[in-house]
């Protein structure tokens, strides 16, 4: 490779389809967005399943743990999976979003 074709490749950004090229990660994709739906709103469906079922308060607070537990084995399965790349992707997207700022500030 030239040193050019070397820096282009080096410089480009990530994106969503780079990384889901395959459907088993187009599917692992999918069970890390499940996930975070998980962990975040794992107040709001734990307390709503719980309160379906007519679950006491201790039931209904280990069921909001168990679903948020279920998100993190779902989390860290598909990160396993997914390796390095959505890493790299969510890094990216975190510094492109923090230099924004930055610059908006000066």
């Amino acid at each position: 490779m030239t040193e050019q074709a070397e820096k282009k490749e080096t410089t480009r950004t990530r994106t969503i389809r780079d990384l889901a090229n395959t459907p088993f990660k187009k599917a692992m994709l999918v069970v890390q967005l499940i996930s975070y739906v998980l962990i975040v709103g794992s107040p709001l469906i734990g307390g709503f399943i719980g309160r379906s079922l007519g679950l006491k308060a201790s039931q209904t607070g280990g069921l909001i743990l168990g679903v948020f537990i279920a998100g993190e084995v779902l989390f860290y399965a598909s990160l396993a999976f997914l390796g390095k790349e959505i890493v790299l992707l969510i890094r990216d997207k975190m510094k492109g979003r923090y230099k924004r700022k930055k610059h908006a500030r000066e």
